[in-house]
């Protein structure tokens, strides 16, 4: 990746605008973005924007605990809500706040000159957080946002499907091929691709090394045809040309979930949090559902797919004293007690499983990866389980969506959605796409190029 100012002059039709009405717009809640302002007395205030119903608990939890920092929690109504208040606070030169929960990719929040240049005040929470999670919030060295990563993904497998056809769990993709023509002799089918959603297809994409933007000199560089992608084009075409897929929308749950529970359906990919749903609605094939690594294009190879679309992140313009406080902050939730106060829901006590974190955080892992299995949904809990932490702790990261994943996504779900269909190839499908993208950014004003 480039210098910053590389990176503001390849968004330059964005950030000519962000870089004029930002600045001046992007006080933090202290009314100072200035690095020598003087340090005030007693705690640090700073302001939170999110839609976490129980941020709250963890914010009042924190101020307890301490009282170099004061934090004020502002609720936020939804993901959407806060995106849109931001906007409209930047717009209008408002006082922003200290910190902004994701809800634009890293590239988005950099083009936008929304994201602050955090380098140097992240460095005491660095070391909490795995590789997957630092790449998600980095670009040419420099950090714009606060470490996290999606939830790994992975694979559970109809234990009757394997039975019935005297096979092993698949490992790769040629396996989970020679299953599909199997399965489709009978009328079954080995996955389900709904027409709207192309998500599986980008983390297939991402596992096989595809690199979709990139920079060079200062032009975005888009490639949505590199040969990560065509490995991934390639497998899910044979799929779709063999009727080896189901086409359940996730529009019609329960449609989706009976299909799913027919016992058609070899195989699911799938995040932890997911396993509760499908054991409330799947009753007849549950504990028959075996949990195995994502599907690798190689054997032997052990990539874990999962792409971040929301990054946290401290406006542009707010003080080093306000971003050591946010750090602070973020640190105590790097605790364990913090960790609970912030994440663990007074209300149905479930929370969800650390990812993206290191051993630094002193997480009691086993305990967390032990509440995330339902009872009798998987086939093989103890090995559902150790499934379940690598994912967590070995996810990828770094997959960047570019500077305009807001106009570009609703394009893929349709093309995606007329290669499934058959009208068109996938190839042909991810090439429209692609040229979407660079008449998109081209109309924007900013710099692009194709591989």
């Amino acid at each position: 990746m480039k210098p910053m100012k590389s990176i503001k002059r390849i968004a330059a039709g964005v950030v000519a605008v962000a870089t004029m009405t930002g600045m001046a717009a992007c006080g933090s809640s202290s009314d100072s973005g200035s690095d020598t302002a003087t340090k005030s007395s007693g705690p640090v205030e700073i302001e939170v924007w999110s839609w976490d119903k129980n941020g709250q608990n963890g914010v009042d939890a924190f101020n307890k605990s301490q009282n170099e920092v004061k934090v004020k929690f502002v609720l936020q109504a939804s993901n959407t809500a806060i995106q849109q208040n931001f906007r409209n606070a930047f717009e209008a030169k408002s006082k922003l706040p200290d910190y902004v929960q994701g809800f634009a990719p890293l590239t988005t929040n950099v083009a936008n000159g929304w994201a602050e240049d955090i380098t140097d005040t992240i460095k005491p929470i660095l070391p909490y957080y795995t590789d997957g999670a630092k790449k998600n919030v980095e670009l040419d060295g420099k950090y714009y946002g606060l470490p996290g990563v999606a939830a790994g993904t992975f694979g559970v497998v109809n234990t009757d499907v394997l039975a019935k056809y005297g096979v092993d769990a698949p490992k790769t993709w040629d396996d989970v091929l020679a299953l599909g023509e199997k399965m489709k002799a009978d009328g079954g089918t080995v996955m389900n691709l709904a027409g709207e959603d192309p998500s599986g297809f980008m983390q297939m994409a991402e596992a096989a090394g595809a690199q979709w933007f990139s920079t060079k000199g200062d032009s975005w560089v888009v490639d949505l045809q590199d040969e990560g992608t065509q490995k991934a084009i390639d497998v899910i075409q044979q799929l779709i040309d063999g009727d080896m897929v189901s086409n359940q929308t996730y529009q019609d749950r329960p449609a989706l979930y009976n299909y799913f529970d027919s016992g058609k359906l070899g195989l699911l990919t799938m995040a932890y949090w997911s396993s509760t749903g499908y054991k409330t609605n799947m009753p007849n094939t549950s504990g028959k559902w075996e949990a195995i690594p994502f599907p690798q294009f190689s054997e032997g190879e052990t990539k874990i797919p999962g792409i971040l679309s929301q990054v946290a992140f401290i406006p542009k313009g707010t003080s080093k004293e306000h971003q050591e406080a946010v750090m602070k902050w973020v640190k105590w939730q790097c605790t364990p007690e913090g960790y609970e106060a912030t994440f663990r829901d007074p209300e149905t006590k479930s929370i969800g499983v650390p990812a993206g974190y290191t051993d630094k955080t002193n997480f009691d892992m086993d305990k967390y990866v032990d509440e995330s299995v339902p009872d009798n949904f998987y086939s093989n809990d103890d090995e559902a389980k150790k499934i379940i932490l690598d994912a967590s702790q070995n996810v990828m990261g770094g997959f960047d969506l570019g500077p305009d994943y807001d106009a570009w996504f609703p394009e893929l779900q349709d093309q995606w959605g007329k290669a499934v269909a058959k009208q068109i190839t996938l190839k042909e499908a991810i090439a429209n796409v692609q040229k979407f993208i660079v008449s998109d950014l081209k109309s924007k004003g900013i710099n692009v190029k194709e591989a």
